[in-house]
C-alpha cells in the first residue's frame, strides 16, 4: 500500500493498495517520475502521476526479489540480490547494465554480500565485493577489469575480501580488505602502454630491454638482456624471435645494400650473417668485440662504437670488410656508447671522457682533428655520456650519467661550444639519464633510472612520469629508445617496455599543500598530553607553539599526503626571522634546527608534486622561543641598574681620559704645525741658497789668488751643503710623516758615492784630531740604489759618529758587499760614549734624546731608520768591544727586491734632471768650452726671465746679461705679455709666483700659436718627483731645482738653443723637401704641415712672395714672419730660398733636367741667380753639384 500524508498533518491517504500480503519490502529508490519498490516478491513500480502501481521487471529484464539498493557518488543505482548479480541503474536516463560479480558457486560461501562502489575523476567506477576481488569498470571503453589477491605477485590487492573504497584527491583508489590491511592503487597508465616480449611474470631479465631500433620501414627490433631478439611491425605485432645468441644484441642497423648490421657484447659484429672480431696482431680487424653503438652518416659510411676499443670505421673490401680505428687513446675515450651526427654532418660521439665533436671527412684525413667537451674544461657536469639526441630545432641533447643532462645551440664554430645543464635541481625526475626522444611539439623525453622526465623546451620546465606499479618498469635502459612513425614515444625498461602517447598523458595538477604532522624537542616525541609538551592540541590543527630556551633543538615533520608521486614529492622551507633563503627541493620531510637564539619564528613549508608544480598554499607554523632568565625583561632591568652605576664611574674616569687626550692632541698639533712651519722655512730658503751658491761660484770663477779668500769660500761652500743637506733630511721627514717616501733607484758605483760621503768630513775629523778611515771591501760595486736616500743615511750615521765621540777618538766606516748573502752592509763605528742598555730599545724611535744631548731633537737616527725601511733593507746597533757604538745598515745587492715603480725610467727627462743636478768636475769645461763656442749670432738671441724675487731676477739677468739679450718680468701675466711682444728665444721661468704659476705660464705659452715654438725652463723650490712631472707635463723643455748653479743653467740654456741651430742647420743642408723636427706641440705641428703644403704647391710660381705665403696661411704677416722665424729659425723670404734650393738639389740628382730646366721648375726665372743662390747654400756650382753626385 502506498500513502499520502495529509498536508494539515491530520493523517495518511491511501493512493494505491496492490500489494501481496506477507511480502516485505528489501529496498526503494526513485527513478525519475517513479517509485521504484524492491519486495521479496518482486520489484514494483509506482507512478506519481497517474498514481498507478504496476510491476518493474522490465528495469532490471526480470522480476528479481529481495533487492537491495546501493547508492554511489554518482547518485546512480546498484541493486543486488544476493545472488552475485549487480544491476547498475543510471539517475539520469535509467539505463540499466547488470554485472555478474561473484559467480554462483562461490555465494554459498559468503554469509554477507557487500559491495561498495565507487565512480573516479577518470569515469571508471571501482567495485569492492567480499569474496571475489575488485573490478574496474571503464565507463568509456565498455570494459571491466577483475582484479584478485596473489596474482604472481603482482597483486594490486592483499586480499579477496574487501571491506570498503574511496578515491582521494589525486585520484588514487584506496581499498581496505578484511585482515590485510590497505590497499593504494594508482592509475598509471594512462597515455602509455606496456608490452612485454616474453610472460610479464618472468622476474629474469627476459623482459629487460638492452636495445631499439627502428629501421625505415617502421619496424622495430628489440634486444633483451637475456640474448633475445624480437622483430616488432608497426602495430607492435611480433613477427621474429630469436633466443639462442651468446650475448646480448647491444646496436642494430640497416646499411645503404639493405644488409643488417648487429653489434653484440662480447661476440663481435656481425654483417649479414657473417661475424667480424677483434684479432690480436691484426690492425685491421674490429677493434674490440664490444659493440655498442652503430651508426650510418650522411655518406653511407658504418661506424662502429666499441666499448673499450674506441671507433671503428667500416671500409668494404673485396674479402669482406676492414677497420679503421680512431678515438682509441685513453681509458675513457675508449667507451663508446653512442653514435649520431648533427645538421651540419658534424658527427657527435659519446664517451665515459665526455663528447667528441669531429667532421668525419676530416677526421679521416686527420685522426686527432677533433673537439672535445667535458667535465675537465667546464662544458658539461659528468665525463660519462650515456645518449645524445639531435634536435629538431639544431640543438644538440646530451645525456649523462649522474649530472642530467645538457643542451648545446650549434651556432657554426665548434671550437667553443656552450653548453646548459639541467638536473633534478631544476625538477628532473633522476640525474641519471639513459635515452631521450623528441616529440613532434618539440618537448625532449628523458628516460632516467627511475621515471620519465618531459622537458617542455618553451618554458624551460619539467613534467615527470612513473608508468608503472612495480619498480623496475620505472628503471629505464641505456639508449633504448625511439619514435614511431605516429609519433609515439617508447622506451625500453627492466620491465618491458613502454609506449607513450605524448597527446595522451596528462599532468598532474592537483594541489597537495603540506600539513605539519609531527614534532620532536631535543630527540623527544612530543603530544599534547605530555609533560613540557609545546602543543596545546594535535600537531596538523596547531598554529602556533612556544618553545623554552631549554627547548630550541626540535624537528619538525610535514606532509602533502600526495601517495601517488612514488615518493617524488619535494619540500622547500624556511624559518622567517633566521633562514635567509629556501632550502634547497628535497623529499626529505622534515626540517631540523639546533640551538635557535631566542625570538620569534615563522616557519614556512611549501611543496612540489612529481610534475615539477609547487603548490601555491604554504603552510606555516609559528614558533616562539622564549629566553633565559638571564635575558628575560626581570634581567634586563638589573642590568640596566648596574649600568648605570658603571656609567657614572666610567664617566668619570673617562672624563679624566678626555682632559689627558686633549692635552696629547694639542702637542700633536703643536709638533705638525712645528713640521709644516719648518717646512715651509725650508722652501723658502732654497731661495737664498740659491743667491748665496750664484755669489759663490762667480766668486771662485773671478780667479782670485788671494791665499786669505780660499779657506773662507771653501767654508762658506761646505756649510752652504751642509745647510743643503738638512733642508733635504727636513722634507723627506715630511715626506716620511704623510706616507710618500718613495724610491728612485738607479745603477751607481756605490763605493764611490760612499767615499764621496766620506771625503766631507775630512776636514771635521782633522779639527777634532780624530781617527777616520775609510775601509770598502771592494774597491767598486755597481748596483740600484737611491742615491739621495743612501746619501742621508750615511751622512746621518757619521754625523753622529762624530758628535759624540770625543777629539782623539775613533771613527771607521766599513763597506763590505756580500755576493753569497746577496747584501750590502754599510758600518758606522766609533769610540764615543755609545748608548746606554735601557735606551737601546727605543734607538729608532721619534724625539728620543741621550741623556748627554739635551739639545737635540732625536728625528736623525728615525729618519734613517725609515730611509733603510723603504730602501727594503734593515738597520740595527750593536756594541762596540773597545767602548761606544756600532750602526750597521743592510741593503739587497739585487734587482728583485724592489718593485718596477721603485725605478727611474732611463732617458727620461726627471732622470736627466738629476743627473745633472750636481755639475761634475768636467761640467765647468763644458759651459767653458760651450761659452767660448758661442758665435755672435748666438750672443744676439733673446733669453725672457720671469722671476718674482728681484734679487734673483738681478742675479739673472747678471750672470745671463754676458751671454745673451736678457729681458725680465716680476709675475706671470706680464712675462706672457712679454713673450708675445719680445719674441724671445727661450724663456726662464719661477714656478712660485703670485697671480699666475710657471706651471700656467708654461701651459699657457704652449697652447698659444704665437709662442708654442719657444723653449721654457722651470726654476723651483719644489722638489718632490710630482712636481718633476707636473712641470715637464705643462710643457717645460727642462726643469732645475732651486738653489741651482748658474754653470748648470747656463748649459741648460746653451744646450736647447745649439739643439735648435743644428736642427736648422741639417734641415738647410739635407737635399729633398723634409719637414723641419724643431716644432715642440701638436699646434707648431700642424703649422709646419700646413707650410709646407702651401710651399709644395707654390713653389715654382717665381712670383710667389712672403705677402701670398701669409695670406694663403690665413696669418698676419707680422704674425706669420715671428712663427716662421720661430719653428724653422729662418725668415719667410730666407725659408722660401733654402726650401726651393733643397728640391733643386733633388732634381738635379735625378738626372733628368738641366740646370736651367731645374731653376724654372722652382720658381726662379734667372739661372744666372740661381747658380748663386745654390753655391751659397751647398758650396758647389748647380753642375758641379750635379756632376759629383752623380
Amino acid at each position: 500500500k502506498v500513502y499520502t500524508v495529509q498536508k494539515n498533518g491530520a493523517g495518511l491517504k491511501l493512493l494505491a493498495n496492490g500489494m501481496i500480503p506477507g511480502i516485505v519490502i528489501s529496498g526503494t529508490f526513485q527513478l525519475n517520475n517513479q517509485w521504484i519498490i524492491l519486495t521479496s516478491a518482486g520489484c514494483f513500480s509506482f507512478h506519481f502521476q497517474n498514481k498507478k502501481m504496476e510491476s518493474a521487471a522490465a528495469l532490471f529484464g526480470e522480476d528479481i526479489q529481495s533487492g537491495n539498493v546501493l547508492l554511489d557518488n554518482k547518485n546512480n543505482f546498484w541493486v543486488y540480490n544476493h545472488s552475485g548479480r549487480v544491476w547498475y541503474i543510471r539517475a539520469e536516463n535509467g539505463a540499466t547494465k547488470e554485472f555478474r560479480l561473484i559467480p554462483a558457486e562461490k555465494m554459498g560461501y559468503i554469509d554477507f554480500e557487500r559491495y561498495h562502489v565507487v565512480h573516479d575523476s577518470r569515469n571508471i567506477i571501482w567495485i569492492s565485493t567480499y569474496g571475489n576481488g575488485l573490478y574496474a569498470y571503464d565507463t568509456t571503453k565498455d570494459e571491466l577489469n577483475h582484479f584478485t589477491a596473489g596474482m604472481g605477485g603482482l597483486s594490486h590487492i592483499a586480499s579477496d575480501y574487501l571491506l570498503n573504497i574511496t578515491e582521494d584527491r589525486s585520484g588514487e583508489v584506496w581499498v581496505s580488505s578484511e585482515f590485510s590491511g590497505i590497499s593504494r592503487i594508482s592509475v598509471i597508465n594512462e597515455g602509455s602502454y606496456r608490452y612485454f616480449p616474453e610472460d610479464k611474470s618472468l622476474l629474469d631479465r627476459s623482459n629487460t630491454i638492452r636495445m631499439v631500433s627502428r629501421l625505415d620501414d617502421g619496424t622495430i627490433w628489440m634486444g633483451t638482456r637475456k640474448g633475445g631478439l624480437y622483430l616488432y611491425d608497426e602495430n607492435f605485432q611480433l613477427k621474429y624471435v630469436k633466443k639462442d645468441f651468446h650475448s646480448n644484441i647491444y646496436a642494430m642497423r640497416k646499411d645503404a645494400e639493405g644488409k643488417i648490421w648487429m653489434g653484440t657484447r662480447g661476440d663481435g659484429l656481425m654483417i649479414d650473417n657473417v661475424w667480424y672480431k677483434h684479432q690480436d696482431g691484426d690492425a685491421s680487424s674490429l677493434a674490440n668485440d664490444n659493440i655498442f653503438c652503430i651508426y650510418r652518416d650522411k655518406k653511407d659510411r658504418m661506424w662502429i662504437g666499441t666499448f673499450g676499443g674506441g671507433l671503428d670505421l667500416a671500409i668494404k673490401t673485396d674479402k669482406g670488410y676492414r677497420f679503421k680505428h680512431f678515438l682509441n687513446g685513453s681509458y675513457g675515450q675508449r667507451q663508446i656508447r653512442v653514435i649520431c651526427e648533427d645538421k651540419n654532418g658534424m658527427m657527435w660521439v659519446g664517451t665515459s671522457e665526455g663528447v667528441y665533436v669531429f667532421n668525419p671527412d676530416s677526421l679521416i684525413q686527420n685522426p686527432g682533428k677533433y673537439y672535445l667537451y667535458n667535465y675537465v674544461n667546464g662544458k658539461l657536469k659528468s665525463n660519462e655520456v650515456r645518449c645524445i639526441l639531435p634536435g629538431s630545432k639544431g640543438r644538440m641533447w646530451i645525456g649523462t650519467a649522474g649530472a642530467g643532462f645538457s643542451m648545446c645551440e650549434v651556432k657554426g664554430d665548434y671550437r667553443s661550444l656552450n653548453f646548459k645543464c639541467y638536473s633534478t635541481h631544476d625538477g628532473l625526475s633522476n640525474d641519471m639519464v639513459q635515452s631521450m626522444a623528441e616529440d613532434k611539439k618539440g618537448n625532449i623525453w628523458l628516460a632516467t633510472e627511475y621515471g620519465v622526465s618531459k622537458f617542455v623546451t618553451e618554458s624551460g620546465t619539467f613534467e615527470n612520469y612513473f608508468f608503472s606499479a612495480y619498480s623496475q618498469g620505472n628503471v629505464y635502459t641505456e639508449n633504448s629508445s625511439c619514435v614511431c612513425r605516429n609519433g609515439n614515444i617508447l622506451f625500453g625498461s627492466n620491465h618491458g617496455f613502454v609506449i607513450i602517447d605524448p597527446n595522451l598523458v596528462k599532468r598532474n595538477n592537483a594541489s597537495f599543500p603540506p600539513v605539519f604532522t609531527n614534532l620532536s624537542v631535543n630527540g623527544i616525541n612530543m603530544m599534547p598530553s605530555d609533560k613540557d609538551s609545546p602543543l596545546t592540541v594535535s600537531m596538523p590543527y596547531s598554529k602556533e607553539i612556544r618553545l623554552s630556551h631549554s627547548q630550541n633543538s626540535f624537528v619538525v615533520e610535514f606532509s602533502s599526503f600526495n601517495y601517488s608521486d612514488a615518493g617524488q614529492t619535494k619540500y622547500s622551507y624556511r624559518l622567517v626571522n633566521y633562514d635567509k633563503d629556501w632550502s634547497a627541493p628535497s623529499s626529505l620531510n622534515f626540517a631540523a634546527y639546533k640551538q635557535l637564539p631566542y625570538g620569534k619564528y615563522e616557519l614556512q613549508v611549501r611543496a612540489c608534486n612529481s610534475s615539477g608544480i609547487w603548490d601555491e598554499d604554504i603552510a606555516t607554523l609559528h614558533i616562539v622561543v622564549d629566553p633565559p632568565f638571564y635575558l628575560s625583561a626581570w634581567a634586563f632591568l638589573i642590568y640596566t641598574i648596574l649600568l648605570i652605576t658603571i656609567a657614572y664611574f666610567a664617566f668619570r674616569i673617562a672624563r679624566n681620559f678626555n682632559r689627558l687626550h686633549n692635552k696629547i692632541e694639542i702637542e700633536k698639533q703643536l709638533t705638525e704645525y712645528k713640521l709644516v712651519f719648518f717646512t715651509n722655512i725650508s722652501h723658502e730658503f732654497r731661495t737664498p741658497l740659491t743667491l748665496i751658491q750664484g755669489a759663490l761660484e762667480r766668486v771662485q770663477r773671478l780667479d782670485v789668488n788671494t791665499k786669505e779668500l780660499v779657506h773662507p769660500l771653501q767654508t762658506m761652500q761646505k756649510s752652504t751643503n751642509r745647510l743643503l743637506r738638512l733642508i733635504d733630511q727636513l722634507l723627506e721627514f715630511r715626506k716620511m710623516q704623510n706616507d710618500k717616501l718613495a724610491l728612485s733607484l738607479e745603477e751607481t758605483d756605490v763605493v764611490a758615492l760612499i767615499y764621496e760621503i766620506f771625503l766631507s768630513f775630512g776636514d771635521m775629523a782633522e779639527s777634532k784630531n780624530m781617527d777616520f778611515q775609510f775601509a770598502p771591501s771592494v774597491s767598486r760595486y755597481k748596483m740600484f740604489v737611491d742615491k739621495g736616500k743612501l746619501d742621508k743615511m750615511v751622512y746621518n750615521l757619521l754625523s753622529n759618529a762624530f758628535k759624540y765621540t770625543p777629539q782623539g777618538g775613533k771613527v771607521t766606516l766599513h763597506v763590505m758587499v756580500d755576493e753569497e748573502s746577496g747584501l750590502l752592509r754599510i758600518k758606522v763605528s766609533d769610540t764615543g760614549v755609545g748608548i746606554p742598555k735601557e735606551k737601546r730599545n727605543q734607538l729608532f724611535n721619534r724625539f728620543m734624546q741621550s741623556n748627554f744631548s739635551g739639545d737635540s731633537v732625536g728625528i736623525g737616527l728615525h729618519l734613517t731608520h725609515e730611509l733603510v725601511q723603504v730602501h727594503k733593507g734593515s738597520i740595527w746597533y750593536e756594541e762596540n768591544e773597545g767602548g761606544g757604538s756600532v750602526f750597521v745598515i743592510s741593503l739587497p745587492l739585487k734587482t728583485d727586491s724592489y718593485e718596477e715603480k721603485d725605478f727611474l725610467i732611463p732617458n727620461n727627462a726627471l732622470m736627466r734632471e738629476q743627473h745633472t743636478a750636481v755639475l761634475p768636475d768636467d761640467g765647468e769645461q763644458a759651459v767653458a768650452e760651450a761659452v767660448a763656442s758661442t758665435t755672435l749670432p748666438l750672443n744676439q738671441q733673446k733669453i725672457l726671465v720671469i722671476e718674482d724675487d728681484v734679487d734673483v731676477r738681478k742675479y739673472l739677468k747678471e750672470e745671463l746679461g754676458a751671454y745673451f739679450q736678457v729681458v725680465t718680468a716680476d709675475n706671470g701675466v706680464t712675462g706672457f705679455e712679454m713673450a708675445s711682444s719680445e719674441d724671445p728665444c727661450l724663456i726662464v721661468c719661477d714656478v712660485l709666483m703670485p697671480g699666475m704659476n710657471g706651471f700656467e705660464v708654461t701651459r699657457k705659452l704652449k697652447s698659444e700659436f704665437d709662442t708654442s715654438h719657444i723653449p721654457v725652463i722651470l726654476l723651483t723650490a719644489l722638489t718632490l718627483p710630482e712636481n718633476h712631472l707636473e712641470g715637464i707635463e705643462s710643457g717645460a723643455d727642462a726643469y732645475l731645482s732651486k738653489p741651482f748653479s748658474i754653470k748648470l743653467l747656463l748649459a741648460r740654456i746653451i744646450k736647447l738653443l745649439e739643439q735648435r741651430e743644428k736642427l736648422k742647420a741639417k734641415f738647410s743642408e739635407e737635399p729633398g723637401i723634409v719637414r723641419s723636427a724643431i716644432y715642440a706641440s701638436e699646434r707648431d705641428k700642424e703649422f709646419v704641415d700646413e707650410l709646407h703644403r702651401v710651399l709644395e704647391e707654390n713653389l715654382a710660381n717665381a712670383r710667389f712672395s712672403v705677402d701670398d705665403f701669409a695670406a694663403q696661411m690665413n696669418v698676419g704677416r707680422t704674425v706669420f714672419y715671428k712663427k716662421v722665424k720661430g719653428v724653422t729659425g729662418y725668415s719667410p723670404n730666407e725659408y722660401i730660398r733654402i726650401m726651393r734650393m733643397k728640391k733643386a738639389a733633388e732634381l738635379l740628382l735625378g738626372g733628368k733636367f738641366t740646370v736651367a730646366e731645374v731653376s724654372y721648375k722652382v720658381g726662379i726665372d734667372d739661372p744666372f741667380y740661381f747658380s748663386k743662390c745654390f753655391k751659397s747654400q751647398f758650396g758647389v756650382a748647380p753642375s758641379v753639384y750635379q756632376k759629383g753626385k752623380a
